[in-house]
């Protein structure tokens, strides 16, 4: 995860402990997906409210990115799509933050821009959000127990999630599910690379198994998976993700069902996560 395109400013090492700096360094080899710098929006980033309007470039730009991933999809699809996408990096770069760091931040800008990913061991083009962060100018109060990243989580998602809605069709509840299966599995994956994991995924849980929040679910779990390495006979275990929502990856042209997906049989995904963890060696 890349911190700044530039050396801090006074103003901004002022606002932000050395720790924050510490934690994004620390973690941007692990996040390369996920852009984020500090201070007050420039002029190349857009405020979130802009940047998510109906009709907006930044809108079509990330739904028209979606057929990257998939081939015949249908504006539906591209909405779960990019949903999921926009809330994981999102995750990722508040998740850092507060599990690295204990710092609360907010979005005050966003620009969806070109960068080169490594898949398989070859540079690919591809696209990703970079997140201007700032402190949090106001804080929320109440909120019926939830914490303040879940408020802050909720109040970033939920005028995005409106406008997918209205703009593809896709219910807003399907839209919620996916957000929470990407805190969670973000989560998870800080928790990693922070040699924390059990923090990772239990503070993802108080958000996800709260009572009243628009991110609750009963089917989203972490589910650890023991598989036996057949080079080497060694026990090999980790902790998955398993998801509440649908991607609808499967309705897409020679698509299929991701291996953590909910429309699979336990038994069914067990297997497919054994053979995962078999084929990465435990990783």
């Amino acid at each position: 995860m890349r911190l700044n395109d530039h050396r801090p400013t006074t103003e901004i090492a002022a606002a932000f402990p050395p720790q924050a700096l510490a934690v994004a360094d620390h973690l941007r080899t692990q996040f390369p997906e996920a852009a984020v710098s500090l201070g007050p929006a420039a002029s190349d980033f857009s405020p979130p409210g802009d940047f998510w309007a109906a009709g907006s470039a930044g809108l079509e730009a990330g739904l028209a990115y979606q057929d990257f991933f998939g081939a015949r999809m249908t504006d539906r699809i591209r909405a779960a799509h990019l949903i999921a996408f926009y809330s994981r990096q999102l995750s990722v770069v508040l998740g850092a933050f507060h599990l690295g760091a204990g710092l609360r931040t907010e979005v005050a800008g966003i620009r969806f821009e070109d960068w080169t990913r490594l898949h398989r061991g070859v540079e690919v083009a591809a696209k990703r959000y970079h997140f201007r962060l700032q402190p949090v100018a106001v804080e929320r109060r109440g909120g019926g127990g939830a914490s303040a990243l879940e408020q802050a989580f909720i109040a970033h998602l939920a005028p995005v999630i409106a406008v997918l809605k209205k703009r593809a069709g896709l219910f807003s509840g399907a839209q919620w599910r996916l957000a929470a299966d990407s805190l969670a599995g973000a989560f998870l994956e800080i928790g990693r690379a922070i040699d924390d994991e059990a923090r990772g995924m239990a503070e993802a849980l108080a958000i996800v198994k709260r009572p009243g929040s628009r991110l609750y679910s009963d089917e989203l779990c972490y589910e650890e998976i023991v598989a036996i390495d057949p080079q080497g006979g060694e026990q090999l275990s980790r902790q998955y993700r398993i998801r509440c929502g649908c991607c609808l990856y499967f309705r897409t042209e020679g698509g299929s069902f991701c291996d953590t997906c909910v429309l699979l049989e336990p038994e069914d995904r067990r297997a497919r996560l054994a053979a995962h963890l078999m084929q990465n060696g435990g990783t």
